[in-house]
């Protein structure tokens, strides 16, 4: 899943991607937005997962629901009715979501 990261004129980050890509990069820009710390927090509940040490994760933000079980994580379009639930592994969510941290952080 190609994603691409960039500062609006506004100086405001901005995510794109095509296809699948597209609910991600959404995800990315209108929840995350350019809080590095929300990104840790779903970081954190990632690894929580992957350790066992919790069954389930949840967090609703301005567009979307995040839910993370072990294998899988799951972003449902809250103001879309007729969006389907967008489902990735945890391996490829945490990659992007550690990609967005670092480039809001940075920035």
């Amino acid at each position: 899943m190609q994603l691409e990261f960039y500062w609006d004129t506004a100086g405001d980050p901005r995510a794109r991607g095509k296809g699948h890509g597209e609910a991600l990069a959404n995800f990315l820009e209108g929840d995350l937005q350019g809080s590095g710390k929300q990104g840790r927090a779903i970081l954190r509940a990632i690894d929580r997962i992957e350790a066992g040490q919790l069954d389930r994760w949840e967090t609703t933000g301005n567009a979307y629901t995040l839910t993370l079980s072990p294998g899988k994580a799951s972003l449902v379009n809250e103001i879309d009715e007729n969006a389907k639930p967008f489902e990735l592994t945890l391996a490829q969510l945490k990659e992007t979501v550690a990609d967005w941290t670092a480039f809001v952080d940075e920035g």
